[in-house]
Order: structure tokens, then C-alpha cells, then sequence
């Protein structure tokens, strides 16, 4: 039976976010989506080793890797490791996947900078690419934290290379956002860096992207920039298909925000009308939640408590900055978990800080969690022995399965 036009046109965009930990570089586990895009009659190589994608190097070179299937789903293997190894990626970096239709899958890969790697290509490959009119504009990623909502610092090494001299006082940015929307965002500048700040947090919430959702920043240059968002299983969010009652409250909020393409004075005009309209339908947006207390201590007895989602058991648990200075714990390094402390049992996880957060992640945090059977929802509580030795308590959620088994 034919593809009808619209499943043709949806295995063409599909695209997946994936954070690099080390058995992601022998097999890289993809979407059960992206993987049917090179099964028999979805354009990827076949043949007596199955399936095959043809994996677009940003040298010009096309590199054939296995796509296959197991008892944990769909992933990329023979040929990957070697891809990534010709590439130069490392650990903790971030690549998105793309299917581009006839098989060809491209490439993103963005650093510990969590900027976008510019691979210098050979000069007859850059010379085609200005012949065709292609460039890869500046890009980078951030993870959305809980401490991220309000503002979001633009990594530094972006600043630096990208923002030219005129641009490092600017006080605004503009958002172009997955809705079609301009939103203008006040930039704040401090020591720690340049942050998007003012009208951060109501431009989160409209897209509904929360915490642990990716986004992927392109710049377009004089400040202005475009957004995508990735969700907790790397797949891009479709705003498209958003509820229209959404779409209502995003337009009367660009309106009320955002009115960069209104003059002053057409403001001051709609003012009137603007406070004659119903509020009920956007009344929470001016309504503050109450500060949540941070769930950690620092002192004789520090700790921190986290509760487990999908982001932490797949690929890092982020920590606050603030917890992890108090602490002592300032640099990259190994922290030993134990969950008994008479015993010889323990794991070793590795830790990272950067500027607005810490984390730890890695192999070792990948095997805590799985011969704990640590679950989504499950809460830990780490109690700081030392800097790098932690002893930690682990209480279930009421929902998961371990729970379950012990109340039968």
C-alpha cells in the first residue's frame, strides 16, 4: 500500500535530540519514529545486514550506518562509533538527528559549551555549499532547569564569538518562536554573563516547555534569534497542534508583552481596549507562584534532595550551583555514591559544574540508577559524607513497582 503524502512528509522531519553518554558510542538508541524511516520502503539502504542510514558527515563524506532493533528498541550501530570517532565528539555532547528523505540522515553535534560544533570542512566542500547558498548559522542548547524559568544565561563562548561589540549593551532580543510569534525578551548583563531575562518566564509557559525540555537556539544575527524545543524523549515539539484556546492566549499575550511591531503611540491607543477584554482567560499569567524553599541544606549536615524523572535516569541529574559551591564541590571530578556505609559497595558517578548549575552523570550515575531500580518519581536524598563521598536514601514512589511489590 502507497505513503500517503502527509506520512511521507512526516518521516522526512523526523528529527531527535540525543545527550551522548559512553554506550551511546557503540550503540545510540533512537526512536521507534526515526528508525522507521529506514526500514524497507522508507528510502534507507537494505540488503542482507538490514536497514542502513547514510549518516551526511559535515566533510562531505556520507558514512553508512547500521540501523537496528533489539529487546530494549531501535538504535544506530555498526559504523556509528567509527563516525563519531572521525568526528572528534566526546562525552556529555549533545547531536541532533535529522532524517532528510532517500535515506540521508544529517548531523548536529554541540559541545560541553553546549554550542554547535563547526567541523572546518575541506575548501572544495565550503565552496559547493556557497554555491548552493547553505550556511550553518551560530546555534546552541540549553536545558531548561527549575532556575531557568525566570532567565537563561547565553553561553558564554556563544557571546564571545557571535555577539559582535555593538550587540553586547543591547538591552532587548527577539524570540522568534515555533507559533510564528515575535516575542521581545529584555537581555540582562552581569558579571556571570548575558542573560534573557524580562518576559523569559511568560514566553516558557505559553509554549508550555518546562523543566528538562531542551531548546535549540539559531542565531539570525542583530540580536534576533529562533527557537525549537525537544522534550524529555528528544523529540521535537510540535506547537503546531497546540489546543487553539492556547494559541488565543498566545496571541493576547504577544499583544500585551511583546508589541514589537506596534509603534508607541498605537499602544497607548489599544491601552483602553486591552483593559475592557475578559481577564479570566489570561489572569494566572500575572499571578506569581510562591517561591518554592530550595530542598537542600548546607552546613555540619548537608544534603540535597531530588526527585527522579526521565531526564535524570537518562542522562544527568542536575544539582543547584549554589548547593554544589557550599559544599566545595567547584570542578569536574569523580563523587563516590553509597547507599550503606558499612559497606564496600559503592559507585563512582562523574561530576561537573558550570556556571548556573552542577550535575553529576556518566556511566556510574546510568548503573546507580539501575541496580538501585531507581524509578520516575522515586526521590533521593544525598547526604554530603565528604565532597566527593555520598551516602544516599532512597524513598519510592507511591506508583512505582518496587513499591507495589513490598505493600504485597
Amino acid at each position: 500500500m502507497a505513503s500517503s503524502p502527509s506520512a511521507v512528509g512526516a518521516r522526512a522531519a523526523a528529527k531527535q535530540l540525543k545527550a551522548l553518554m559512553p554506550p551511546s558510542f557503540h550503540k545510540l538508541r533512537i526512536s521507534d519514529e526515526l528508525a522507521g524511516c529506514f526500514d524497507a520502503g522508507g528510502g534507507g539502504g537494505g540488503g542482507a545486514q538490514g536497514p542502513t542510514a547514510l549518516v551526511v558527515s559535515p566533510f562531505g563524506k556520507v558514512w553508512r550506518v547500521e540501523v537496528g532493533r533489539d529487546g530494549d528498541g531501535a538504535f544506530l550501530g555498526r559504523g556509528w562509533a567509527e563516525f563519531l570517532a572521525a568526528h572528534g565528539v566526546g562525552v556529555g555532547w549533545f547531536v541532533v538527528l535529522r532524517h532528510a528523505g532517500r535515506g540521508a540522515l544529517t548531523f548536529k553535534a554541540f559541545d560541553t559549551s553546549f554550542c554547535i560544533k563547526e567541523f572546518a570542512a575541506p575548501a572544495a566542500v565550503m565552496a559547493s555549499r556557497s554555491s548552493k547558498g547553505i550556511s550553518c548559522k551560530p546555534q546552541f542548547i540549553r536545558i531548561v532547569y527549575p532556575n531557568l524559568t525566570e532567565k537563561m544565561i547565553i553561553p558564554a563562548r556563544f557571546v564571545k564569538h557571535y555577539v559582535t561589540e555593538e550587540y553586547l549593551n543591547s538591552r532587548t532580543a527577539v524570540i522568534f518562536s515555533p507559533l510564528g510569534k515575535f516575542w521581545q525578551i529584555e537581555l540582562e548583563n552581569n558579571p556571570s554573563g548575558m542573560f534573557f531575562a524580562g518576559g523569559w518566564s511568560q514566553f516558557l509557559e505559553f509554549h508550555g516547555i518546562s523543566k528538562g525540555d531542551v531548546l535549540l537556539l539559531r542565531y539570525e544575527g542583530n540580536m534576533v534569534f529562533k527557537v525549537k524545543a525537544f522534550g524529555l524523549n528528544g523529540h521535537q515539539k510540535d506547537f503546531k497542534n497546540q489546543d487553539a484556546g492556547i494559541l488565543l492566549n498566545v496571541e493576547m499575550q504577544q499583544e500585551s508583552l511583546s508589541p514589537i511591531r506596534k509603534r508607541k503611540n498605537n499602544d497607548e491607543k489599544s491601552s483602553s481596549k486591552e483593559n475592557k477584554r475578559p481577564k479570566s482567560s489570561v489572569t494566572y499569567l500575572n499571578t506569581k507562584l510562591p517561591l518554592k524553599k530550595p530542598d537542600y541544606q548546607i552546613g555540619p549536615s548537608s544534603w540535597i534532595r531530588k526527585e527522579i524523572n526521565t531526564y535524570a535516569l537518562e542522562c544527568l541529574l542536575p544539582l543547584s550551583i549554589k548547593f554544589c559551591r557550599g559544599i566545595g564541590f567547584q570542578n569536574t571530578c569523580t563523587i563516590t555514591l553509597k547507599t550503606e556505609i558499612d559497606s564496600t559497595r559503592s559507585w563512582k558517578v562523574h561530576g561537573a559544574t558550570y556556571k548556573t548549575y552542577g550535575c553529576i552523570l556518566g556511566y556510574g550515575w546510568k548503573s546507580f540508577c539501575q541496580e538501585n531500580r531507581i524509578k520516575t518519581g522515586d526521590l533521593c536524598t544525598f547526604n554530603i559524607m565528604e565532597t566527593t563521598l555520598w551516602h544516599v536514601t532512597i524513598k519510592r514512589s507511591p506508583t512505582s513497582a518496587d513499591t507495589k511489590k513490598q505493600k504485597e
